[in-house]
């Protein structure tokens, strides 16, 4: 006799909220052997600390990789933990910032709760407010026309998570630290401060350091863009002992690897081979700015490792940047809200700015 085959479908066995979710949309990423200028995902043009060759050597001579790694990532949490002067337990070292903030997403945000952030900043909140599939609301409140964030509305706002990047993201634009405090404490929940980019703007502007006075207050740091090491994926979440507790209740077993974890170590340490780095690249964006405008664009005043670009009237955004695509170089163009109107512009080598330059010049 024969059987009937049943035809299998994942689509009828997946939750329904995953049916119509849409996934965060990363920058193009070429092959790492290609020649193409890649200016679009905010990399770091110089490559990381030269001691991260010893610290890997060691732990590939010890044999230490049969191992499982440091639950905590112990000496890391240490290393930041005396430079800001807090409990090692207040960090909680993550698989790239992007854990942290997912961690964070996942222990506050249940069923009809609501997510506040300025709009635009970095693109993955919306994602994983519905990430959560709990029927969370994402309330996003625009940026005044000069682009920075409309104070008075976020200070009228609840919610149970507000979040923005510091610089904030696309933009490059940094504000005032006590106005960020200003709205941390009018805030009923917990506030999200995203310094992916601190790095890159003034000495202690980072709101790490107010953490102690204010208990809602949590900042994710990545190893990514200031250390050079976007391809290894460490990041950290800070925030009261209480907090955090919480949040690490969430995380994997051992969610950074041991070569992660002493590449970032030794990383973090060679402070002078980091300060030389973020000096580059700050004079570079200084220059790239000046020569932009000088051909009509308007940039705003950057704090982070990318240029947030208006070409000069009757040029296209999005056809600049397909026509740079043609050329082997790659920058990043939203195409929604305020976005539409911009380009954005990672900070290159000297000479990688001037061959953009150099194509620029010769397509406006």
């Amino acid at each position: 006799m024969k059987t009937e085959t049943k035809l299998f479908s994942i689509e009828s066995l997946v939750r329904e909220e995953l049916l119509t979710y849409k996934p965060y949309t990363p920058g193009e990423q070429p092959g790492l052997s290609t020649t193409t200028i890649k200016l679009n995902t905010n990399e770091n043009p110089y490559p990381p600390s030269p001691k991260i060759k010893e610290a890997v050597d060691k732990v590939l001579e010890t044999g230490v990789l049969r191992k499982y790694p440091n639950y905590h990532g112990r000496k890391l949490q240490e290393l930041i933990a005396k430079d800001y002067h807090l409990d090692p337990d207040q960090i909680l070292v993550t698989n790239g910032s992007d854990e942290a903030l997912r961690l964070l997403f996942q222990a506050l945000i249940g069923p009809g709760d609501v997510v506040v952030a300025p709009d635009p900043t970095y693109s993955f909140y919306p994602v994983l407010t519905e990430q959560m599939m709990v029927g969370a609301t994402y309330k996003a409140i625009p940026l005044k026309s000069d682009l920075h964030f409309d104070f008075e509305s976020l200070g009228k706002e609840q919610g149970k998570l507000l979040c923005f990047a510091h610089p904030n993201a696309p933009t490059g634009v940094e504000e005032p630290k006590e106005k960020l405090l200003n709205l941390v404490k009018s805030f009923s929940g917990v506030v999200l401060s995203d310094e992916a980019y601190i790095d890159f703007t003034e000495p202690n502007s980072s709101l790490i350091s107010e953490i102690k006075n204010h208990p809602n207050l949590v900042v994710s740091r990545t190893f990514s863009k200031s250390y050079a090491l976007a391809g290894l994926r460490v990041g950290y979440l800070v925030g009261s002992l209480e907090v955090i507790s919480w949040i690490r209740k969430l995380k994997d077993s051992y969610n950074v690897g041991i070569l992660e974890q002493v590449v970032a170590e030794a990383s973090y340490a060679d402070k002078e081979y980091f300060l030389e780095k973020r000096t580059l690249v700050i004079s570079e964006r200084k220059q790239l700015k000046k020569e932009l405008e000088s051909l009509g664009f308007t940039i705003p005043e950057s704090s982070t490792n990318f240029l947030f670009c208006k070409p000069k009237l009757g040029v296209s955004p999005e056809s600049l940047y397909l026509q740079l695509k043609e050329k082997n170089i790659l920058i990043r163009y939203f195409s929604t809200g305020i976005s539409k109107d911009y380009i954005r512009i990672t900070i290159g080598t000297k000479e990688e700015n001037t061959k953009l330059l150099e194509t620029i010049r010769g397509l406006v």
